[in-house]
């Protein structure tokens, strides 16, 4: 059975403007074995005009998609009910679904469907249009309406709607739009009880809250759910029709359309390696489902992360759940300080010891998957150890050649300046003192040339960027004699078609190459996750690794 929660979105629950003291509780549902962290599809419900997150709608749809395998979260809007329309203002409605998806995401939703009803599908779709938000997979629209001035026009009057639209702009421009307070109350439609400021920005035809604006350039999946002939004939031609009314099914089969998938829960192992003080951290999830395995993934994290960088936690349950062990292991360089202080051999040293704590455990064949930094950590790795265990190699949106790369990025001179400098201080034994301080800017293939400073002690920095450091992949994956899988982002700062054409065409002795790029995404592989975790699993497959 699943569990249900009170719980709270709001940053501040302070009294806002006019004495206006919000409402702070939301329901949430959750799967029976649900935890914190891992990967779940979940829904936001935004209730009507005047409702609660406590509507008929969200208490029937809850419980069922909770049961389910979905986290199902009933939103505390700031407008609900009569006295929190009074003020509210309709992008209020969006920061509460940004705080809501902020919410879900942080306790491991990674994708994740709006579904308003009546007006709150109206909020769904501003936010879509103005926000992009890519963790949104979809939405849905339960009994849809017209655009806010057309549907109170509908329902009152053109007479009436006209009068309550003078009252409220006289009042405005006479500085008692807090004071003046419209009320409009049909049988069928929004009943209104709102101060002129809040009446004008929900209901004046002046406000961008037409539907065809909003409808266009719309990216996200929209199901609208009602009788066919009270669908606005704008919404009719971009949305998925379900006619009637929508069930937990309906919403199960839609989201499963658009990518949710549902994982067994692996809590991953806690370990550390190596002695006292120097001890490294790394978190193990075991294959789902008790599977028995031989095949371990080591993830290596990029320059200043860590095993809890967001892509990790994505990748590794859904690997994970394909039959693999995953392993994500801390570096000597790992986070700010350590990318400052460690030299380019710790690496070495750091895998060589991930290496042997999955082997003592039997796992017998190991994929290194680096993504970016660790992609020439992994590289060289398997170029200098040669590895028996290692059974393919994974460069996940690799980085350029690290020396050419920097001469490039801060400019010849600047460059050779700052190499002196570091190489006399350690000739000095200031290695780990001095600073390497030095303005760089992005060059080519990253689009805008971003700039910012560089700043690592000398001998750290002579090791990974100096004229003589060993960091190049375009070396050390001629001697990979494994497969080898390339993975980028069509827009990545990294990597083009001539990039990877170039470490193909080094990779001499590895039995097979395959890349893969994903459309429109830069460097870190935002958005992708998920696919990247699922194409990785098949080129294991592919490899009779699974």
């Amino acid at each position: 059975m699943s569990s249900y929660h009170l719980i709270n979105v709001w940053t501040d629950a302070e009294a806002g403007a006019g004495g206006f003291v919000p409402m702070t509780d939301s329901l949430l549902w959750l799967p029976e074995d649900f935890r914190p962290g891992h990967p779940t599809p979940g829904f936001v419900f935004l209730h009507r005009w005047g409702g609660y997150p406590y509507d008929a709608a969200a208490l029937a749809l809850g419980p069922a998609l909770a049961d389910r395998g979905y986290a199902f979260l009933s939103l505390c809007l700031r407008r609900r009910g009569m006295e929190g329309q009074l003020n509210a203002l309709p992008d209020d409605d969006l920061r509460d679904i940004k705080l809501a998806v902020d919410f879900l995401h942080t306790q491991g939703c990674r994708k994740i469907f709006l579904v308003g009803q009546e007006l709150g599908g109206y909020s769904a779709l501003r936010y879509l249009a103005k926000h992009r938000d890519r963790r949104i997979a979809g939405s849905a629209w339960l009994d849809p309406v017209a655009a806010p001035a057309e549907w109170l026009k509908q329902s009152v009057g053109d007479e009436v709607y006209g009068k309550a639209l003078a009252d409220a702009g006289l009042a405005a421009r006479q500085g008692a739009a807090m004071d003046v307070r419209i009320d409009l109350l049909p049988d069928v439609g929004p009943s209104v009880t709102q101060y002129a400021m809040a009446f004008l920005a929900w209901w004046s035809p002046a406000v961008a809250m037409g539907l065809e604006r909003n409808l266009e350039g719309l990216a996200t999946p929209l199901l609208a759910a009602a009788d066919s002939d009270s669908i606005p004939l704008p919404l009719a031609a971009a949305a998925q029709i379900l006619p009637g009314s929508c069930s937990a099914d309906d919403l199960c089969a839609f989201a499963e359309q658009h990518g949710a998938i549902h994982l067994s829960p692996v809590a991953p192992e806690i370990l550390q390696v190596g002695m006292a003080e120097n001890k490294l951290f790394g978190l193990l999830w075991p294959p789902a489902n008790g599977q028995r395995a031989k095949t371990a993934v080591l993830l290596v994290h990029g320059l200043t992360s860590s095993p809890l960088s967001p892509l990790i936690q994505q990748l590794a349950p859904l690997l994970a759940q394909a039959g693999t062990a995953v392993l994500a292991g801390e570096m000597q360089r790992s986070g700010w300080a350590g990318h400052e202080n460690s030299i380019l051999d710790n690496d070495l040293d750091d895998l060589d010891q991930w290496m042997a704590c999955l082997t003592e455990r039997g796992y017998e064949r190991i994929v290194l998957a680096g993504a970016s930094i660790g992609s020439i950590s992994v590289g060289r790795y398997q170029s200098l150890r040669q590895h028996p265990a290692v059974a393919a190699v994974a460069h996940l949106m690799p980085t350029a050649d690290c020396p050419d790369w920097f001469r490039e990025a801060a400019g010849g001179e600047a460059y050779e300046v700052a190499a002196a400098a570091a190489a006399a201080a350690i000739a000095e034994g200031r290695g780990q003192s001095h600073l390497v301080d030095v303005d760089i800017r992005q060059p080519p293939p990253n689009k805008y040339g971003g700039r910012f400073r560089w700043t690592q002690r000398a001998a750290s920095w002579v090791s990974w960027w100096g004229p003589d450091a060993d960091s190049r992949n375009s070396v050390h994956i001629a001697n990979a004699k494994v497969p080898l899988l390339l993975v980028s982002g069509t827009e990545d700062s990294y990597n083009d078609e001539a990039r990877f054409a170039e470490l193909r065409a080094a990779a001499v002795n590895a039995p097979r190459v395959d890349e893969i790029w994903y459309p429109d995404i830069d460097h870190g592989l935002v958005g992708v996750e998920r696919q990247v975790a699922r194409d990785l699993s098949s080129w294991m497959t592919e490899l009779g690794l699974l």
